[in-house]
């Protein structure tokens, strides 16, 4: 099994190691015991950047220390970071920053700059690992599929159990779906405190107008969504309850409550692009409606009642 954490390490710290050559993404992927389809794959949903990109920019980063603080002639910094010209260092940091390192040697400008990923920002969660959160604007959507009420006591493979019904035996009933290949697992949490929640296995597709016998459709409003990608090496029908759970108080514990948003409606739910699950390999997205607590109370002030 792979630890997908520790192979996030491991990939890191060789690129620290290695600021001062040249490196590919095979010599990464080699040193990780990974593909390197899987490495660049994991390492662009987890952070969203490109792994060649996060090594050039650490690169160019750690260069700017020997523009300021010695007297190194650029071509040298040039030929110590890994570059076979000068003028392909002159142009990276260029694209980069805005400003040719002699320009940023003479001047007195401000630049952001790429530090060493912190592995302290990623949760490993069994074989698997989630980042920072990124945010979503999504326009209305519909979706359509089995709706199940859940008690609390029905175990963590209960709403597993019935994806796995919908999404090989029930979603080809529906007509018309934008993308057979998502998956969307909606759930409505408003019943919680009760002891329950409603389970929705469901795809979305272009309107409501041709839900199928016995199945539902629901209709999401624009929402601005707060996503949580859990990523690492497993099949989608793998995933329960215990592990979403862990996600979610994560999500909760450790962000939402200390990011100035709040909940924006009583549901969430998760996305996964089937499509690109393979060899044990899974993305899934969690996506959380959110409003910021002073869009919410200037939404109260500007009630009038």
């Amino acid at each position: 099994m792979i630890d997908t954490k520790d192979t996030i390490a491991r990939c890191i710290n060789f690129i620290e190691a290695n600021l001062s050559n040249k490196i590919s993404l095979d010599n990464v992927a080699l040193h990780c015991h990974i593909s390197k389809y899987h490495l660049h794959r994991m390492f662009k949903s987890l952070t969203g950047e490109a792994l060649m990109d996060y090594f050039q920019s650490r690169k160019l980063s750690a260069s700017i220390n020997d523009l300021i603080h010695t007297n190194m002639r650029i071509v040298d910094i040039a030929f110590n970071y890994g570059f076979d010209y000068e003028q392909s260092y002159i142009r990276a940091f260029r694209k980069k920053f805005g400003y040719t390192p002699q320009k940023v040697r003479s001047g007195q400008m401000s630049l952001r700059v790429t530090e060493k990923l912190n592995l302290n920002d990623i949760y490993a969660v069994d074989n698997s690992a989630i980042y920072k959160p990124f945010f979503v604007f999504r326009p209305k959507t519909y979706l359509v599929g089995a709706k199940h009420k859940i008690m609390s006591k029905s175990g963590d493979k209960t709403a597993n159990r019935f994806g796995r019904e919908f999404f090989f035996n029930q979603k080809q009933h529906i007509t018309n779906p934008i993308n057979p290949h998502v998956y969307y697992g909606y759930t409505d949490w408003s019943g919680s405190n009760d002891g329950y929640i409603y389970y929705m296995p469901s795809v979305q597709v272009q309107d409501l107008s041709k839900v199928p016998p016995e199945m539902f459709g629901v209709e999401i409003p624009a929402y601005k969504y707060v996503v949580f990608r859990f990523v690492g090496f497993f099949r989608p029908e793998e995933i329960n309850g215990r592990q979403v759970g862990r996600l979610l108080v994560h999500m909760y514990s450790k962000w939402i409550l200390n990011s100035g948003f709040t909940f924006a409606d009583t549901f969430r739910f998760e996305l996964i692009d089937t499509s690109i699950s393979r060899d044990n390999y899974c993305e899934l997205d969690i996506y959380q409606p959110i409003t910021s607590l002073h869009d919410m109370f200037q939404h109260k002030d500007n009630i009038d009642y």
